[in-house]
């Protein structure tokens, strides 16, 4: 091992440097020495080339001196991407530096905290990893999580010289990649396949991270909000109270501490772009995030040499559905509001990705990683961002983001809504028939649950029948949003918005009144997030009764309620929507509502009564029966019967339970229920 001459840890062989931008070493040599630098090529598949081949061989030389420090800095020259191996070699005073089986292709950074950190073997079984593992020319930068480690015990107030433990891993060695970042490996392996070229991407994020530890100190002391921020956080430190214990998890929220240790010491490395998806532990701040964002790129745009004069790309993921206890719902769709707008504000190539379309279950990681803020669905999420990589930058015929809404036309009551990036147009998920997720309003800005339809694969239309002069339109614009279900036939999920920021009241979830389905995904306890998961939608309160769903007849949507009942001894059976679970946000607002009706199809032919009962006000406000009493005729057909909610004697601005009763003297029967309405006249 050389004693003087030395080079970055991550200066190793097998690594992968950016194509078609010149490289640079930095190193240590002695004070003034000479350092001489040369550059071979080798064909991949070994066979003997011509000296007179030009192409290979040594192809490059440089000699530079050392300054006083003994700091110097060589420039490589431009490299094309191949699968052919590059050896670098360093000599100064009788010291030897050689780096083997070095290759270009493309090179890309993985940023953020828990769901990029995510690795592998918290996502795949080991068969399954071994499956993923055949593809010798992805590589991997991989360093300490926590950028600390041999030699580095807590973080360095100024920027360090090297990485910790760097090391690069090769992508089909299993028991290597299986640490690593499931999105980055999903993502380069998909890369590479397309493109098929070397890929590598440099592992940087670290789990519960914050914005502001990964920009640089003067860029946040530059922007007095950030800095502002940092201090009502209580993780402000300036260089005389720098805290430098060993308590990662706290020292790593003070200012650029990430930065410092994981980021400022790749000064030089060239780069095609960023995988960033960050932003759980800073979704309460949208606004000084949105600041802090545009200076993380500038910073990271001088840190690394981009591989385009725009500078570095970066795709953004949105966070997934999740509920963070936000009494309205909406904390976290107006973060990814945001996100979708810093987008559009930067000047280099970006993208953004929605994921409230994938997989929430997160039951099955393991013991450290089983919360749902992590779902196991992250190969798709990597796939998805080599895919818009293909549209974005390698002029491959794919999307370059994922659709956004770009014009609004009204047309009667209708809204004619149209998509950017929608390649072969847009679907459905699932295979279902109706599209969710859409809400409209008119004057008054209440926003109701509405009808849409896709026309033509390229349009959507979207209407409520009551309201005749629309105003603005919302998709998917809640937290807890995975039932939308917009998207491109490109696998890409619509980026959920709203046309308008006036103040308004937002639709309510209301999912339950299309009676099709009978699990919802949810957060029932607001003092434990481990209670998230797929609970009941519905259930029995009185008599027995077997709820199933009917895809045949129906009225419309994907299906109808079948029930197949036996009453209790006052001949009445009875079910409720499940109204308390903590992210529906409970207590229901229905004060914009004056009448609810429903859709039923009475399979006995026998003739029956509806009843409804609504508990409003305290949690434990008692059940006040309404006084109508429909009849439900004994007919084959689908017949309509309604309940007025206007002028109760009670809170409907908050409803605990909506109880459905059916009065059957026959004891048994079957009934379809589809399209409970809530309307005003």
């Amino acid at each position: 091992m050389a004693a003087n001459l030395s080079l970055p840890s991550y200066f190793q062989s097998g690594m992968v440097l950016q194509q078609q931008v010149p490289f640079k070493l930095r190193g240590r040599a002695l004070s003034g020495a000479q350092i001489f630098f040369h550059l071979e090529r080798q064909p991949f598949d070994g066979r003997a080339v011509s000296p007179l081949d030009s192409q290979y061989g040594i192809i490059f030389r440089q000699q530079v001196q050392a300054g006083n420090t003994g700091f110097f800095e060589i420039e490589g020259p431009l490299c094309e991407a191949s699968f052919d191996p590059y050896s670098l070699t360093l000599e100064s005073e009788g010291e030897r530096i050689v780096l083997d089986e070095v290759r270009f292709g493309e090179v890309w950074i993985a940023g953020g905290q828990s769901n990029m950190q995510m690795p592998l073997s918290a996502v795949l079984s080991h068969q399954e990893i071994e499956d993923l593992a055949n593809v010798h020319y992805v590589r991997v930068l991989s360093q300490s999580a926590t950028g600390l480690g041999r030699g580095r015990p807590h973080y360095a107030y100024h920027p360090a010289d090297d990485l910790c433990e760097a090391v690069w891993l090769r992508g089909d060695q299993p028991q290597d990649i299986a640490g690593v970042s499931a999105v980055g490996f999903a993502f380069a392996r998909s890369l590479h396949l397309e493109l098929k070229i070397p890929v590598a991407f440099i592992e940087t994020a670290l789990g519960g991270s914050c914005i502001h530890a990964w920009i640089s100190r003067p860029s946040l002391e530059s922007e007095e909000a950030v800095r502002q921020h940092v201090v009502a956080m209580g993780f402000y430190r300036d260089e005389q109270n720098w805290d430098t214990s060993r308590n990662w998890e706290t020292t790593q929220y003070q200012p650029a501490a990430l930065f410092n240790s994981k980021i400022a010491p790749l000064a030089g490395l060239g780069a095609r772009g960023v995988l960033w998806y960050q932003g759980e532990s800073d979704v309460h701040t949208p606004q000084v995030y949105r600041i802090a964002f545009h200076k993380l790129v500038g910073d990271w745009n001088e840190v690394f040499t981009p591989a385009q004069p725009e500078g570095l790309a970066f795709l953004i993921v949105q966070l997934a559905p999740y509920w963070y206890g936000d009494a309205n719902g909406m904390r976290l769709c107006i973060f990814n509001e945001m996100l979708a707008a810093v987008r559009h504000s930067l000047g280099n190539p970006t993208a953004i990705l929605p994921v409230y379309d994938l997989p929430l279950d997160y039951a099955a990681a393991p013991l450290d990683w089983r919360h749902p803020l992590h779902p196991l669905a992250k190969l798709p999420v990597g796939q998805r961002l080599a895919r818009i990589a293909q549209g974005l930058l390698y002029k491959r015929k794919a999307p370059a983001s994922a659709p956004e809404c770009v014009d609004i036309e009204v047309v009667g009551n209708k809204m004619l809504l149209s998509f950017s990036q929608i390649g072969e147009g847009l679907r459905l998920t699932g295979g279902g028939e109706r599209l969710n997720g859409f809400a409209i309003c008119g004057p008054d800005r209440q926003f109701r649950q509405a009808q849409a339809r896709i026309l033509y694969g390229v349009r959507v239309m979207v209407w409520h029948d009551q309201i005749r002069d629309p105003q603005a339109v919302t998709y998917a614009f809640q937290d807890m949003n995975q039932e939308a279900n917009l998207i491109s036939r490109d696998q890409l999920p619509v980026v959920p918005f709203r046309s308008d920021r006036f103040q308004s009241e937002y639709s309510p979830p209301l999912e339950w009144t299309h009676c099709e389905s009978l699990r919802l995904w949810c957060t029932p306890d607001a003092s434990d997030a481990l209670t998230t998961g797929y609970h009941p939608r519905w259930r029995v309160v009185r008599g027995q009764c077997e709820i199933g769903i009917e895809t045949v007849n129906k009225t419309e949507g994907d299906g109808a309620f079948l029930l197949h009942y036996q009453t209790d001894e006052q001949n009445e059976v009875a079910l409720e929507p499940l109204l308390h679970y903590a992210s529906l946000n409970p207590p229901l607002d229905l004060s914009a509502y004056d009448k609810l009706t429903m859709q039923i199809f009475n399979a006995a032919q026998h003739m029956k009564h509806a009843r409804l009962a609504i508990a409003a006000g305290a949690p434990d406000a008692p059940l006040h029966l309404l006084p109508e009493r429909p009849v439900v005729l004994a007919a084959l057909r689908w017949q309509t019967i309604g309940f007025k909610l206007s002028g109760l004697n009670l809170p409907l601005e908050q409803v605990r339970r909506l109880v459905l009763i059916f009065e059957d003297k026959k004891k048994r029967g079957e009934l379809y229920i589809d399209q409970i309405c809530l309307t005003k006249s």
